[in-house]
């Protein structure tokens, strides 16, 4: 049986660094996937920056779960050469703030030209995983929009032809793309490093986790059955606007709940993903772990 523990986005919760330690201890979260602080790109940070920001964390006992990159989200078509200086830029983030792992994506790419571009997705995401483990850091691939691995069966393809590949599941972004989200942990799950838990609806309303139709207590039942090792939950609420939402996606936000604040957003997307844990029979316990 698996243990599962949360991070977050905690730039949902809060711009700055502060705020957002504060929304992840006010939750019992002790890791976070950082993406932004100060409406600042993760990746914009000098490296003695970082440093401050990595002690900062230390000292409020948050440790880094994964580097929420936007590392392969540029067009198949841009120049790859002059793109492995912001991906070495990235690696070395992931040092300084403590963390072997970080989420990455498949690059835009037009959908009907999928197989012509298949070879040269391929070629790059080889050229990654290869760098990326020599220094000791774990790509984690996410299905996300517009991307080579949008849909479930372009994910497992990446995934068997690239064993060094993570992979990431969110089932919203299944949803909001016609996808079974079902078809994408199956075809994930033998590559399986997290999941990013946000739920959806197909008009693309996003929700909190179980109000869609992103089949997240039965994925967690299915991850649960696969695995004993610790599993993160990376909550992404996207339930209310946020700073950076316009630099990380050009969808418009669609929600359904009101709220106050994104403090108050925040805390919500984690207790909905606490009471789907609930229901499935899953208890906390020490530092967050929960299971069955």
């Amino acid at each position: 049986m698996a243990e599962f523990y949360f991070s977050a986005f905690a730039d949902e919760a809060a711009n700055d660094l502060d705020g957002q330690i504060a929304a992840l201890r006010n939750a019992d979260i002790h890791f976070i996937e950082p993406r932004s602080i100060d409406g600042r790109g993760i990746l914009e940070f000098s490296e003695e920056e970082l440093k401050e920001i990595r002690a900062k964390l230390d000292g409020a006992k948050i440790r880094v779960g994964s580097l929420g990159s936007p590392i392969g989200k540029y067009g198949i078509d841009e120049d790859f050469e002059s793109y492995k200086t912001v991906f070495e830029k990235a690696l070395v983030t992931c040092k300084i703030l403590g963390t072997d792992r970080m989420r990455m994506f498949s690059f835009f790419v037009e959908q009907k030209d999928l197989a012509k571009k298949r070879e040269e997705v391929l070629r790059r995401l080889a050229y990654m995983t290869k760098r990326a483990e020599e220094v000791g850091i774990k790509l984690c691939h996410e299905n996300e929009s517009r991307i080579y691995g949008q849909m479930p069966r372009e994910v497992g393809d990446l995934l068997t032809s690239l064993p060094a590949l993570g992979g990431i599941f969110d089932p919203a972004n299944y949803v909001v793309n016609g996808a079974d989200p079902l078809e994408g942990i199956r075809a994930t799950l033998p590559s399986l490093v997290y999941l990013h838990i946000k739920d959806a609806l197909p008009d693309g309303t996003i929700l909190p986790a179980g109000e869609g139709e992103g089949h997240i207590g039965e994925i967690l039942d299915l991850v649960d059955a696969h695995t004993d090792a610790p599993v993160m939950l990376t909550v992404e609420p996207h339930l209310k606007s946020f700073d950076a939402f316009a630099q990380i996606d050009t969808h418009h936000l669609r929600g359904k709940h009101i709220f106050k604040n994104n403090r108050e957003s925040f805390a919500f997307a984690v207790s909905a993903l606490e009471g789907v844990l609930r229901e499935r029979g899953y208890r906390k316990g020490d530092m967050g772990r929960w299971k069955k």
